[in-house]
């Protein structure tokens, strides 16, 4: 499935971890985040992917949110 260029992207490197946040436009016109990890394994690099739909950010953020609290806490 091809989609448009990204209309917003940014990075995050994290050792043999790279992981990419683009968003990008659906056949529909509406925005989508699509976010990717490749990981490095020796010679191989190996991708996986995660789609996020506008009508769902709200949620994911929300559950992203609770999770990071409970991160945090767990740290102090």
């Amino acid at each position: 499935m091809e989609f448009a260029p990204a209309l917003f992207s940014t990075k995050v490197s994290a050792g043999r971890r790279t992981y990419f946040f683009d968003v990008k436009s659906a056949k529909n016109a509406k925005p989508f985040l699509k976010i990717t990890q490749s990981e490095l394994n020796g010679e191989e690099r190996k991708k996986s992917y995660l789609n996020v739909f506008e009508s769902e950010v709200g949620e994911f953020t929300k559950a992203l949110e609770d999770v990071m609290g409970f991160m945090s806490k767990q740290n102090n």
